[in-house]
């Protein structure tokens, strides 16, 4: 879940033609705001993994790979994706 649905949803926007079906387990898809909003518990821990939004270069790459981000009018896989029926982050 979470980070490994941000792998999923990075790789159905990048190379959307290599994959029959992807299963995405409660992602992680909107980097770019999740990671702008201090008032998450536990965001500003996270800048050194996921990088610092405020930092331009951060926020860039970031941006490129973000998955909510990067929906495109193309075709996608067939897609499962779950969420979590009491999670406030979701």
């Amino acid at each position: 879940g979470s980070a490994g649905g941000l792998l999923i949803g990075a790789v159905a926007n990048l190379a959307p033609e290599h994959f029959a079906g992807l299963v995405a387990d409660v992602p992680f898809v909107d980097v770019v705001t999740t990671m702008l909003d201090e008032s998450i518990p536990l965001t500003t821990f996270e800048y050194d993994e996921w990088g610092n939004p405020n930092e331009r270069d951060d926020y860039e790459y970031m941006l490129s790979y973000s998955p909510y981000d990067n929906v495109a009018a193309q075709d996608y896989p067939h897609m499962l994706v779950t969420t979590g029926l009491h999670d406030s982050q979701v």
